[in-house]
């Protein structure tokens, strides 16, 4: 018989814990061996909350099923498309924003059209394979920690949704970082520039009813660094500069993107939850 008197609070203290805690121990491992992070363990890592939301479903469990928690159910076909279309489009279009104003500043080179061209024309295959990865993060973060914490309105959840994204990827680019793959000023601006893009992704699945607009637009094989020339050769002032017009860049899309009745919960609420 299935329990129904578990806390959502508790159930996403848990999940958040359990989350960070699996990440960690690979990412240690590799660093005391002194072994090279591999990119194939960096790709698995993602399923790793998908993973830790299993085990806490089972150990805490709450009314509903996976499709429920995990916001599988597309709200039609044709709101699955527009989500998906959207979501992709807005997010290039957030990152190929601050490229053509830094072009114009000054800042950095961007890329051609020529350069762009081939990538745009494999979009759509690229976002197909990677979200098979993407779709790891995305249920778990986007579908059942915010479903968790449903109660505390829109904007709220999304914050915390989007701020326990950024410190799950701090072991990561931390061990990228003390193994001399990551520099630093890089380090910190990727880790930060994690938040404003988890807002947007937020966003994609409230406003179209489904995680899956968010596992399409996670797949997107760029970032705004991707658009401009030798992003690696900015300068630590260039690349504040244009992290900071990323960064508004995002957040602009994600309120445009956020639903405007900011304090309903999805549905179905689950009791305890506010």
């Amino acid at each position: 018989m299935q329990r129904t008197g578990a806390d959502p609070r508790h159930a996403a203290i848990v999940f958040v814990s359990l989350a960070i805690a699996v990440v960690s121990v690979p990412c240690a491992v590799f660093l005391l061996g002194g072994w090279t992070l591999p990119d194939r363990i960096v790709l698995a890592g993602r399923w790793i909350p998908a993973l830790a939301s299993l085990v806490v479903m089972r150990m805490l469990p709450l009314p509903g099923g996976l499709g429920t928690w995990w916001a599988l159910r597309p709200s039609g076909r044709r709101r699955l498309v527009t989500g998906g279309v959207v979501g992709v489009g807005a997010l290039f279009a957030a990152y190929a924003l601050p490229a053509l104003i830094a072009g114009a500043t000054g800042l950095a080179t961007p890329l051609s059209w020529p350069e762009i061209a081939p990538i745009l024309l494999l979009v759509v295959p690229i976002v197909a394979v990677y979200s098979l990865s993407t779709f790891g993060e995305e249920v778990a973060w986007r579908g059942y920690l915010q479903r968790l914490l449903a109660g505390w309105g829109f904007w709220p959840s999304s914050t915390v949704v989007a701020g326990v994204w950024v410190l799950f990827h701090v072991p990561l680019h931390g061990t990228l970082a003390l193994q001399g793959t990551l520099p630093t000023h890089a380090l910190v601006g990727s880790t930060l520039l994690l938040f404003p893009p988890g807002l947007f992704l937020s966003a994609a699945v409230r406003r179209f009813g489904s995680v899956w607009p968010a596992v399409f637009a996670h797949a997107l094989p760029m970032s705004a660094l991707n658009l401009v020339q030798n992003p690696g050769g900015l300068p630590p002032g260039s690349f504040w500069a244009f992290t900071a017009l990323s960064a508004a860049a995002l957040l602009g899309a994600a309120f445009l993107l956020a639903p405007r009745t900011t304090h309903a919960a999805p549905r179905p609420l689950v009791a305890g939850a506010g």
